[in-house]
């Protein structure tokens, strides 16, 4: 025999229909939450980069005045008594090398006053000033982080910058050589 089809009807309850026709909303909550917060972190970043980090990188140091006068350092007469600077003073600055051995991972920063016994030779100095500059680079590019330390060595190195500017400037009228700046690292 043929079985008729079951003809059962099965009646859905309404709450469940409106349950099932809604998104699962706790989720999307939790969601939304977390998208609000990281976007407001954002904004808030984006604001104090603006206002705050911003102007402090843009500050530029204000450069020193030049300095119309070089302070000098006395040298000891053979009397034990300082003398008293003898003439005009020209002054170079910056020179920057790498100490002999160090592979580049240290620098020299040194700046130098020259004592003049005339006024002539600093326009001599002035105006083969490259010259000057590359005589001191190769000095102390050739000397080590020890020899460049020792205070001993310092006047060595005193000794053969004089002796080197006065061969380039064929004269003997260098009085002193000043160390004005000296910063290793």
């Amino acid at each position: 025999m043929a079985e008729a089809p079951d003809k059962t009807v099965v009646e859905k309850d309404p709450k469940e229909e409106k349950a099932a026709d809604k998104p699962a909303s706790g989720g999307s909550k939790k969601f939304l939450m977390l998208g609000l917060v990281g976007i407001g972190a954002i904004a808030l970043g984006v604001t104090l980069a603006i206002f705050v980090v911003r102007p402090m990188m843009s500050k530029s140091p204000t450069p020193a005045e030049p300095k119309k006068e070089v302070e000098h350092k006395a040298e000891e007469s053979p009397g034990g008594e300082h003398a008293a600077p003898a003439g005009t003073v020209y002054a170079i600055k910056d020179i920057v090398v790498n100490p002999a051995n160090t592979g580049g991972t240290r620098f020299l920063s040194v700046s130098f006053a020259f004592e003049l016994k005339s006024e002539e030779l600093a326009l001599q100095i002035q105006n083969k000033e490259l010259m000057v500059r590359d005589a001191l680079i190769t000095i102390l590019s050739a000397k080590t982080v020890v020899q460049l330390t020792d205070p001993k060595e310092k006047e060595i190195v005193r000794y053969q910058i004089r002796k080197r500017i006065s061969d380039i400037l064929k004269t003997d009228q260098i009085a002193a050589v000043y160390y004005t700046d000296f910063v290793l690292q």
